[in-house]
């Protein structure tokens, strides 16, 4: 399955079912406001096809090892829903370990989605400005040592990160705004859960299943929104700034893999664009949020 700047939340559902998640989603958010200046420093750093030949080998090797759902699931939301309501408990196992992309999804992803701006057009042949191919290189290597985690072999994994690091760009971990003040306050309030909350999350999601056959069209119309007001960019950030607050806040891979992630992907999602969603379509994805926290919610403190 390819990851898309439409489709941010599914990344997001692979990255917070990973340990390392977190770092991966913080390097993608790095490269998705990065400027020429950055790319710059980055390809400087750039370690030579000589260098990175064992990691690309390594990649593959650990990527033809994880099993993959891409045959199983054509929506991530729809189908862990339908898996957990029905007791499909076979294909939950599979969900808190298998991913909806891979390594060439996520490189794909960060050079021509998240780097449109470096690709130069001539008719219908395109081709990537140099320093910015090689900028992508190392950024890609940061962003997937973090992707496949402990699936690497721990020197590898850090010697695909030390060039981004060399670069010493602001990377856009827990620290750095979404530059959206009420996004920013779910985010902080959702990454200081403690274990009551957590448990919460757990509760309303499990109650809220068979509830559950509302979430995809009203995610469906929030990423219709997003895209028609031209917020892509800013809702994959708040997808991936998510990824970080929601590993932050102690949520488990478990808990993502069996529908919290999808909860606060949509709470997220309706905040982005909740000046243009109907009042129906923002209650049902921003109710996760209402039952867990009550009448303090991000739409109440504007």
């Amino acid at each position: 399955m390819p990851y898309s700047l439409v489709g941010a939340h599914a990344l997001g559902f692979d990255l917070a079912r990973l340990a390392r998640g977190h770092q991966a989603a913080a390097v993608l958010r790095t490269a998705l406001t990065a400027d020429a200046a950055d790319l710059d420093r980055c390809a400087a750093q750039h370690p030579g096809a000589v260098a990175r030949g064992p990691w690309l080998q390594a990649t593959a090797r650990a990527d033809a090892r994880a099993a993959t759902v891409r045959s199983v699931l054509p929506l991530a939301g729809e189908a862990v829903e339908e898996a957990v309501t029905t007791g499909a408990s076979t294909l939950l196992r599979r969900l808190e370990t298998s991913l909806l992309g891979d390594t060439h999804a996520l490189d794909h992803f960060l050079r021509h989605d998240l780097l449109d701006w470096t690709w130069l057009h001539s008719g219908p042949m395109a081709v990537q400005d140099p320093t910015a191919s090689s900028a992508a290189d190392v950024l890609a290597d940061a962003a997937i040592s973090g992707f496949l985690g402990d699936r690497l072999d721990a020197g590898v994994r850090r010697a695909m990160a030390t060039p981004y690091l060399r670069a010493d760009l602001a990377t856009r971990d827990e620290t750095a705004s979404t530059g959206m003040a009420r996004l920013d306050r779910v985010l902080d309030r959702l990454a200081a859960s403690d274990e009551s909350t957590r448990s919460a999350w757990r509760r309303v999601v499990d109650e809220q299943r068979l509830r559950t056959a509302e979430w995809a069209p009203a995610m469906h119309q929030a990423s219709w929104a997003v895209s028609m007001a031209d917020r892509l960019r800013l809702a994959c950030d708040a997808q991936l700034a998510g990824v970080i607050a929601f590993q932050r806040g102690g949520l488990t891979p478990r808990d993502a893999a069996y529908g919290v992630w999808n909860a606060v992907s949509g709470v997220i999602q309706a905040v982005v664009v909740a000046d243009l969603l109907p009042a129906r379509t923002s209650a049902v994805l921003m109710r996760p949020w209402h039952l867990v926290h009550g009448s303090d919610g991000p739409l109440s403190v504007v």
